[in-house]
């Protein structure tokens, strides 16, 4: 069984004064769905000992919070940091990254795209059509809607990075990374009920190619 690290989203408990990392449950119940070993990436630690310590074979960039360049926000800010410090990581031992949403949007910044305001991109959902081939094109052909829960979408993409699918209004919605194994989409395969059989198909084949 593959042992895939998870990161958080973080948030403030106004009740009791505390900075909280936050998971969906469902993104556990996908993970264990498919047949992997989900492992959380909690804040404020030490990501390398920490990953190669739990043999960790992927890692998951979820959704939550903009980014700091967007929102200004300390938590933002925290969690930008954190996320580049496991980028970097990742990166530097080889090992597969995936990213969801505010996840795909981190990577896409961290290679240097940029970023604008998209209407009609909040609580709905869209059709989506294939832009390149690519190592999952069998699966993403089937996926002609998904769901849409972000505020922006990239305005330019990085030139290390390839746009494999777009949505009505030409948004980038899933990118891959010419060189290293890294794929990002902006849609959350974890708010389908029940899974979508190719959001599942596309999760199994990155990390177990």
């Amino acid at each position: 069984m593959k042992n895939i690290g998870i990161t958080t989203r973080i948030i403030i408990d106004d009740n009791h004064g505390e900075v909280r990392d936050a998971l969906d449950i469902k993104w556990i119940e996908l993970l264990n769905y498919i047949g992997f070993n989900p492992i959380i990436l909690p804040t404020g630690i030490d990501y390398s000992s920490y990953i190669k310590s739990l043999d960790i074979d992927g890692i998951i960039f979820t959704g939550g919070n903009d980014l700091f360049s967007m929102s200004k926000n300390d938590l933002s800010e925290l969690r930008d940091k954190k996320e580049k410090r496991i980028l970097d990581f990742a990166i530097q031992e080889s090992i597969p990254v995936y990213g969801v949403c505010r996840g795909m949007q981190f990577i896409a910044e961290y290679f240097g795209s940029t970023f604008r305001k998209l209407p009609n991109h909040v609580a709905t959902t869209h059709e989506i059509k294939p832009a390149h081939s690519f190592w999952g094109s069998e699966y993403l052909k089937n996926l002609n809607t998904v769901n849409s829960f972000h505020n922006y979408g990239i305005n330019l993409l990085s030139e290390k990075l390839l746009n494999v699918a777009t949505a009505e209004d030409s948004s980038v919605e899933a990118f891959t990374h010419k060189s290293f194994k890294i794929f990002g989409q902006m849609w959350h395969p974890e708010r389908e009920e029940p899974f979508k059989v190719f959001d599942l198909k596309l999760i199994q084949e990155f990390f177990n190619d």
